[in-house]
């Protein structure tokens, strides 16, 4: 049976390679649009990387944290599971920078 992308396209079966948070889960079969090229993957296929991720210790890491002021300064708070899979303490040195007008992007420098 034939099934179309929300865009009207036709799905064809194919391969991905699959990522999260920065952990390699492999090439994994899926369906991609041949007009938009959107990748679905199968619901089997997205339990056995919910299942490694849960295992891993990452499911769920997102959070939503309040900014604080500390003098002139604005204040993020980490939280700790955050803090942990980053292998960051109070000593660590990241760097920042905006990607666009409503994204931070954070990287661990040591």
């Amino acid at each position: 049976m034939e099934y179309k992308c929300k865009c009207g396209g036709e799905l064809k079966k194919s391969h991905t390679e699959v990522e999260f948070y920065g952990i390699d889960f492999g090439v994994r079969e899926c369906e991609i649009c041949d007009t938009c090229k959107t990748e679905y993957l199968s619901e089997d296929v997205i339990e056995e990387i919910e299942k490694e991720i849960k295992k891993r210790g990452v499911f769920a890491l997102e959070r939503s944290v309040h900014v604080t002021k500390s003098g002139n300064s604005l204040v993020l708070r980490l939280p700790p599971e955050i803090v942990k899979f980053l292998e960051i303490h109070h000593k660590s040195t990241v760097r920042l920078f905006p990607t666009d007008k409503h994204r931070l992007e954070v990287e661990v420098l040591e």
